[in-house]
């Protein structure tokens, strides 16, 4: 046994048997490749959502808690996007250090600035956040705000790889300002231009880019369709000339596809996070398929 501890000690030592990765666990895919920018292969990201399913609406399956039993780091959006079952997946746990309020628990919302908070909440108006609307990182700078708060916490769980959480955080956050400028330059053309959404996701997007937010398919948040609030969004897209509407994989496309039929608007399938897409692989791949997907529909 000694000798095994010798010999342990001096492959340590040299190099040759690592520290196991600080294992980070996500609610969505876009918080899974900024955790993975940031970690590099110092971290094993999860992720507990898919690309093409709805976020706020996740089953808290037993595969799921046990990628949270075995976490070192838990991120979650926030602003109660994940509120129905986040909290099932961590309490189900029992992992002392992923519990809310633990050095290894995140709400990455913490790091940015909420818009459209409601002035009064109530159910009868749908799936209404109070803490403001949660789908922040349509917007790229507040992605880079998180990446910062991720650098931030990273280091602070596994202190000996701070220099290299600050140097992947540094050189993402250079790439993806970058990325910034070249999609400003490239929809400046179509700024101000007037669009419907399915859900009321793209609120940041439209913030950042500025683009005219019209109205939802949906009457209110979480709520489907209904004929009589279709028929006045087409009288309201007819009478604003909407040309734009943008919708998600996850949702159901027939009501988009009848509202462009009625309106002469074109549809766009837009990818609000990695993997809702095949062309979606990434955080910036993401976004630069909803660029090119605008432009495209807009004849430009």
């Amino acid at each position: 046994m000694k000798k095994f501890s010798l010999f342990m000690g001096l492959l340590f030592a040299a190099g040759f048997v690592s520290a196991a990765p600080l294992r980070v666990v996500t609610t969505t895919p876009d918080l899974a490749d900024l955790a993975r920018q940031v970690g590099g292969d110092k971290v094993k990201v999860d992720c507990l959502s898919r690309g093409n399913q709805d976020p706020h609406f996740v089953e808290a399956k037993p595969s799921l808690i046990i990628k949270v039993r075995d976490a070192d780091l838990f991120v979650q959006t926030g602003l109660e996007l994940e509120i129905g079952w986040a909290p099932v997946l961590i309490q189900a746990s029992r992992n002392a250090k992923v519990q809310f309020g633990a050095d290894g628990f995140l709400d990455a919302a913490s790091y940015i600035t909420p818009l459209d908070m409601p002035t009064a909440v109530s159910r009868s108006e749908g799936d209404v956040h109070p803490g403001g609307n949660p789908h922040y990182l349509a917007d790229p700078h507040n992605a880079l705000s998180v990446v910062k708060g991720l650098e931030k916490k990273m280091s602070q769980l596994d202190p000996s790889n701070a220099a290299v959480y600050a140097k992947n955080a540094d050189g993402y956050s250079r790439r993806l300002t970058a990325k910034i400028s070249e999609w400003e330059s490239r929809l400046a053309p179509v700024k101000g231009v007037s669009f419907v959404s399915y859900h009321k996701n793209l609120v940041y997007f439209a913030a950042h880019f500025g683009f005219v937010k019209v109205g939802e398919i949906e009457p209110k948040p979480g709520i489907p369709p209904t004929a009589k609030h279709t028929d006045k969004l087409i009288s309201l897209m007819k009478e604003r000339q909407v040309p734009l509407i943008l919708t998600m994989p996850h949702y159901d496309s027939r009501t988009p596809l009848s509202l462009a039929k009625a309106t002469g608007a074109k549809v766009v399938v837009m990818a609000l996070v990695p993997d809702a897409v095949p062309e979606a692989t990434d955080y910036i791949a993401a976004i630069d398929y909803n660029v090119a997907g605008i432009l495209n529909a807009l004849g430009k």
